[in-house]
Parts: structure tokens; sequence; C-alpha cells
């Protein structure tokens, strides 16, 4: 299932890298990733989408993120299917 991520980071050098570490280290592809300022400076809103299946992955990749000292804060956005 495509799962669509936004997460609230901090503009730092390694921001990008620390989130694609966590994808790499539980070997999933990322499909789409977005980035944009967000309403406060120094700060940008990510969203990433990706093909996670496993509910049970899904928790332990927003762990992983949430661990990381760029990141404010992580929603899971997917669409509900009708």
């Amino acid at each position: 299932m495509k799962r669509t991520l936004h997460l609230k980071v901090t503009d730092q050098v390694s921001t990008l890298n620390r989130i694609t570490s966590a994808f790499v280290r539980l070997q999933y592809n990322i499909n789409e990733l977005t980035v944009k300022p967000a309403k406060e400076e120094g700060f940008s809103d990510m969203f990433i989408v990706a093909n996670i299946k496993d509910e049970k992955i899904l928790k332990v990749l927003i762990a992983k993120l949430k661990k990381q000292v760029n990141v404010l804060e992580i929603k899971d956005i997917t669409p509900e299917e009708v």
C-alpha cells in the first residue's frame, strides 16, 4: 500500500541523509519525495510516498524517523481507501 508521510524537519545539511538512511535500513524505496519551505523560517515540510504494506514496518519506520534530531513531527497522511 502506498503510504504518504508528512514530516516537519529542520533545514540542516544532514537532514535528507538521516531520513533516507531510515528507509535504507528497512530496505524500502522512496517512490516520491517533495520538500518545500514551511511557514516558519529554518524548517521545511517534507512529503514522502513509499510502498509499505506491513503496518508493523510502518510503525518501526515512524519510530526511527521520530528519533532523528532533525525531525520535529511526522504524520501518516495516507488517504483512506474507498
